[in-house]
């Protein structure tokens, strides 16, 4: 009878155990989900505040990074494609943007969003290959805000409607990639 009970505690411990880890992406997808609705409503109201943005789009990076880190933990062949990422993205420290926020928005698209970057780059993975496309989604989490941020300055800089539009199309973009990310993380 001690070990059916003693079974029954170590079941009910680990399924409470596994539970508890299930949601424990989701906080971050909150916040990466929060952060571009503000930017979002700020594309809506015509009201871009360039600093405004940049913040938000740091907080959607970070949740992205913590994604992608645990992403590479489940996927850990595409570690180095994901840290090549993250170090574009964003400081060590996560405190501000990375490299990659200084480059155009057409570099950003065709080199990290469309994946030129890692048919010029070695890094272990082959992200034409069907097998790996689901590496974008965590790819895309970072990426997307990113691209939002350029998109930002270069409204603030000449007052392009097209501009405010791909500010809103790669925000959604990559709040449609977060949850893909989430789900992946939290199974």
């Amino acid at each position: 009878m001690k070990h059916v009970i003693a079974f029954v505690v170590l079941s009910l411990s680990l399924m409470w155990a596994g539970a508890a880890n299930a949601g424990t992406y989701d906080d971050a997808m909150k916040t990466y989900l929060a952060a571009g609705q503000k930017i979002i409503d700020m594309v809506n109201s015509n009201k871009v505040d360039v600093g405004t943005v940049e913040k938000n789009v740091l907080v959607a990076v970070n949740a992205g990074i913590e994604l992608a880190q645990a992403y590479a933990k489940k996927h850990p062949e595409g570690k180095a494609a994901l840290d090549a990422v993250i170090s574009n993205a964003a400081n060590s420290d996560g405190t501000a943007v990375g490299n990659m926020s200084k480059l155009p928005f057409a570099t950003i698209e065709a080199d990290w969003h469309d994946a030129a970057y890692f048919s010029k780059n070695d890094l272990g993975v082959d992200l034409q290959d069907e097998d790996n496309e689901h590496y974008l989604d965590p790819i895309h989490t970072i990426v997307h805000p990113i691209m939002v941020l350029v998109a930002a300055r270069d409204h603030a800089k000449d007052g392009n409607a097209d501009s405010l539009k791909a500010m809103k199309a790669e925000m959604q973009e990559g709040m449609e990639q977060v949850e893909a990310t989430t789900h992946v993380v939290n199974n």
